[in-house]
């Protein structure tokens, strides 16, 4: 649940670097350079934040949810199904591997 947000998160940045960039189109030509530098930097924080996130995900344990019974990554002890949203908590013999 923790890592679709983040990925959401960044989507959002994505088109919101599209809108700054587009924005300065409309502007007087002094401030385009501006809004095209302001949002390529938004979107290269997106790809950090999805480079991140990949990176991240790796190295996620994974535990069955009760609900839907399918294989969901968990960030810390406690997380949301990725696929039904319902609490997953993870196993005791997982939290000594980690």
């Amino acid at each position: 649940m923790k890592l679709n947000r983040l990925r959401n998160i960044a989507l959002l940045l994505i088109f919101v670097s599209f809108a700054v960039m587009y924005l300065g189109v409309f502007w007087p030509h002094t401030v385009l350079p501006f809004t095209l530098a302001a949002g390529f930097l938004i979107l290269m924080w997106a790809i950090g934040i999805y480079f991140r996130v990949g990176a991240v995900s790796m190295r996620l344990p994974q535990v069955e949810c009760p609900n839907c019974h399918r294989v969901t990554k968990m960030i810390g002890r406690e997380d949301g199904c990725m696929y039904c949203g319902t609490p997953v908590h993870l196993p005791e013999e997982q939290q000594e591997q980690r």
